[in-house]
């Protein structure tokens, strides 16, 4: 019983749920510099998939560095709020254009995954990155000033 009540009493502590957060925004992160990352090395198919969607094909030189660095910024925790933002509507609009025929298993996949990840960055909005961030460090910084 003992180990049991050791182990509640982890994973309630402060502790676990600011690794938590970080193991969160890593994940929740991790397919926006990955994916940015593929639009640049095959950005002229990219950009033709992009105008399927009725936008510009030259749009994707905006989208491949919004991807990669609010992803990036997530990972790290800096100006996390702001990304989250950023991020979640990026995921409705994608979703909504790019994924809108439900029909298709793949399409749904996709669509509901981008509207998951929009949920996963209401909830980086609102509660932030927690203690192993970027924007904790600098929080903390202020306080001593």
């Amino acid at each position: 019983m003992q180990i049991a009540a050791r182990t509640m009493r982890y994973l309630d502590s402060e502790h676990f749920a600011n690794v938590l957060m970080l193991t969160g925004r890593i994940l929740l992160g991790l397919p926006f510099p990955i994916f940015g990352t593929m639009k640049y090395l095959n950005h002229e198919n990219m950009s033709a998939y992009i105008e399927t969607g009725g936008l510009p094909g030259e749009i994707i030189w905006l989208v491949i560095p919004f991807q990669i660095l609010c992803g990036l910024a997530v990972w790290i925790g800096f100006k996390t709020r702001w990304a989250a933002f950023f991020l979640g509507g990026f995921c409705i609009v994608a979703a909504t254009i790019y994924h809108s025929n439900l029909a298709d298993p793949g399409e749904l996949a996709s669509f509901t995954k981008d509207y998951a990840a929009a949920g996963g960055f209401l909830f980086l909005w609102k509660f932030g990155p927690g203690k192993y961030s970027i924007d904790a460090w600098l929080a903390r910084g202020k306080a001593d000033i």
